[in-house]
């Protein structure tokens, strides 16, 4: 070190220039270390805004803030001029790429950065130019013995716009199409895309390799434990040297995870056929554990606390039969319900349900004791369609304001239900439909006859996946035809407010009143709308805004002047089993003597 010291003392006495050139450089690498450009300039932070023009399409504009770099990092402003221009340098290139995703292949993006204002704004000036389109379409087998799927075929058609992702889709379509014809092993070669920035136009190469056409060989089943073999091969669409079709793999998988007894569902195809081109298949399950107890708890400022017990067995005879028990006691009365479900009942997809159940409930309304029973078949179609048929017999004793009387109602449910949302517990995305026909006769009083119908849509839509925002609304029309309101018995009626309809509002307490006291009615109608949040993966808040009459005419003659409007907000704790909800609110329409400021509700699930 001594020797070091001393050569540079000398150095500098030969160089007076070297000490000052050698001071600038130590400050320059002083400045390139982390933190010290803070240190050194004292550069207040710049809060900036973003701005992103020339882009009508809301989905679209969506997007490009979702992939701004700049729109990202906003929380955490840059401490110099430089390092603002360097952000912004990165999101044109990303917003270039999106736009020829979406057909713009002659993209330009200009940025603008505007300091003087108080609060700085980077603006984006997009112009996608003219969106290319779709002009040849070819597909090429390797082996010219084999057809080919048409464009159309596979979801591209000459003319739209050259969308990347449908491009990309056509891939995984042209495999799919040959699946269904016994190619258990095609796959793109390769694929060119051709863009003629000339003509605006796209032209897109599919090389394709088929390769054998095959059967299905010996199906082997393992994993299995409890579960008897039959009941799982019934469940497979094929049997042994029927050609081998890639829909009848992903249909025998539905089936089987529909039949809730297994956590692990795997259906493979053998690498290499057997003789005479036929393919083995191999099915492992690991099942669940088939018994299983559950709890719930609930409360709402207008009912009171709540809970509810459940024991299930879902194998009962080794077939997936499954036996089930619920109790469920609340301050307004109790509940029991005994029910049995045998699968795949004379057919496949088609169930068997049988039903007991005892009821007593006291509410301002009515006080009902009752017990029924109920057989239903119900059949599913296509994966996502479930009917539903069935026969029910209900005693009940009913005492409302104006009478104390029994029935005995004989009933035939008809039911339709498509699910097509993404989750069954906290869906983002997708559709609900719900059909009922009911008709009522009463074996007590046979000139009582009277018929239910109603239909409930529910709709989910993701806004932003990026921020977890989703949106979800559900409307709900219902009647009763054929009799007059005092001549229906009143837990049949229809009734609105409360946690399960329009938040804000005591349990029964939206529809017809006599001397403070609420009668129920002969049509309902229901819409609610709820913007969901969700911040972290525990969290989410949810703003919400419920409205609903229920009014004494059957066809709606005066629903729309009898609204009632309920609006609050809701916390929600997701656990694995579904969101823990928290909501309150308060009645926008309030009746001072009738409707409480507010009201505050607990559940597990969301509301709809």
């Amino acid at each position: 070190m001594g020797i070091y010291c001393d050569w540079m003392q000398r150095l500098i006495r030969f160089d007076p220039m070297l000490k000052l050139r050698l001071c600038l450089l130590a400050f320059t690498l002083l400045g390139m270390l982390p933190g010290t450009a803070t240190l050194l300039a004292e550069e207040a932070p710049i809060r900036y805004r973003v701005r992103i023009r020339g882009i009508d399409d809301r989905t679209l504009r969506r997007e490009l803030y979702n992939l701004s770099v700049m729109q990202a990092l906003s929380g955490r402003p840059p401490v110099s001029e430089l390092q603002l221009r360097r952000r912004a340098r990165r999101d044109p290139p990303l917003f270039k790429q999106a736009l020829r995703n979406h057909g713009f292949y002659q993209p330009t993006v200009e940025t603008h950065i505007n300091l003087e204002r108080r609060r700085p704004r980077v603006r984006f000036e997009v112009d996608t130019g003219p969106s290319y389109h779709l002009r040849n379409i070819t597909i090429q087998s390797s082996d010219p013995t084999v057809p080919m799927p048409a464009a159309a075929e596979i979801g591209l058609h000459t003319g739209e716009v050259a969308v990347a992702s449908n491009i990309l889709q056509g891939n995984d379509e042209i495999v799919r199409v040959l699946r269904t014809k016994g190619h258990a092993f095609a796959y793109i070669a390769s694929r060119e895309v051709f863009v003629i920035h000339a003509e605006q136009a796209v032209d897109v190469h599919f090389k394709v390799s088929p390769g054998n056409t095959y059967r299905f060989g010996e199906t082997k089943i393992e994993g299995l434990k409890d579960v008897q073999e039959p009941f799982i091969r019934q469940k497979l669409p094929w049997k042994s040297g029927d050609p081998f079709d890639g829909r009848a793999l992903a249909q025998a998988r539905r089936r089987l995870v529909a039949a809730d007894l297994f956590g692990t569902v795997r259906l493979e195809t053998a690498d290499e056929p057997e003789y005479d081109n036929l393919l083995p298949i191999s099915v492992t399950l690991r099942e669940r554990k088939h018994r299983s107890i559950s709890l719930g708890l609930g409360y709402g400022s207008d009912e009171g606390w709540r809970a509810r017990v459940g024991w299930a067995h879902r194998n009962l005879l080794q077939r997936g039969e499954r036996l089930s028990i619920d109790y469920a006691v609340s301050e307004r009365g109790h509940a029991g319900e005994l029910a049995f479900k045998r699968p795949d009942y004379r057919r496949v997809d088609q169930n068997l349900h049988l039903l007991l159940q005892r009821d007593v409930e006291d509410t301002r309304a009515y006080r009902t004791d009752k017990i029924g029973a109920m057989a239903r078949i119900t059949r599913l179609h296509r994966d996502d369609r479930l009917y539903g048929i069935g026969l029910g017999l209900r005693y009940s004793s009913v005492e409302d304001a104006d009478s104390r009387q029994a029935y005995n109602l004989l009933y035939l449910p008809i039911t339709m239900e498509q699910d097509r949302s993404d989750d069954p517990l906290d869906p983002r995305s997708g559709t609900r439909l719900n059909l009922g026909l009911a008709p009522y006769w009463d074996t007590l009083d046979t000139e009582i006859f009277f018929i239910k119908p109603r239909l409930s849509f529910t709709g989910y839509h993701t806004l932003s996946r990026r921020n977890e925002l989703d949106w979800a609304g559900k409307v709900t029309i219902a009647s009763i035809l054929g009799e007059s309101r005092k001549r229906i018995p009143a837990d049949e009626r229809y009734y609105a407010g409360g946690g399960g309809s329009i938040r804000g509002y005591r349990y029964q307490f939206v529809g017809p009143f006599e001397n403070n006291t609420p009668t129920g009615g002969r049509s309902l109608f229901l819409i609610s709308q709820e913007l969901r949040w969700r911040w972290s993966e525990t969290m989410g808040l949810v703003a919400f805004v419920d409205g609903g009459a229920v009014t004494q005419e059957a066809l709606f003659e005066r629903t729309v002047d009898e609204l009632r409007w309920g609006t609050g907000l809701g916390f929600r704790y997701f656990t694995p089993v579904g969101p823990l909800r928290f909501d309150a609110a308060v009645p926008i329409n309030r009746r001072p003597e009738i409707d409480d400021p507010w009201q505050f509700y607990i559940s597990l699930g969301q509301a709809f």
